[in-house]
């Protein structure tokens, strides 16, 4: 996936700071960099309760962070397939207060097979 850089994104800034100290939320991201996953397979990967990963799956969606899809099952059943938004956040520290630098994925949604 490719990076862009953009100036108005919709990241909550606080919220982000508050997930990066959270050790589900960053296992999480990490996780989602290898691939879009469900909240099934994040919680294997990360070790947390079922009710652990899908607070901070919600948290991390609506900071803005990740995005999520519903994907069709092929015994009919859906799921929701969630993916990486943002690639990187820079924040500085400025004598105006906070400078936020936000690079999203180009790509974020995952293709729809």
């Amino acid at each position: 996936m490719q990076t862009m850089e953009t100036q108005e994104p919709d990241i909550e800034i606080e919220a982000t700071l508050s997930l990066c100290s959270d050790e589900y939320a960053m296992e999480i991201l990490e996780a989602l960099k290898r691939g879009p996953s469900t909240a099934a397979q994040l919680r294997e990967c990360c070790d947390g309760s079922r009710v652990t990963i899908y607070r901070r799956l919600n948290s991390l969606e609506d900071a803005g962070l990740i995005g999520s899809r519903v994907k069709l099952q092929c015994d009919g059943n859906h799921c929701k397939l969630y993916y990486p938004v943002v690639d990187r956040i820079t924040i500085a520290i400025t004598d105006d207060g906070f400078d936020t630098e936000v690079h999203c994925l180009e790509e974020t949604s995952p293709d729809s097979s």
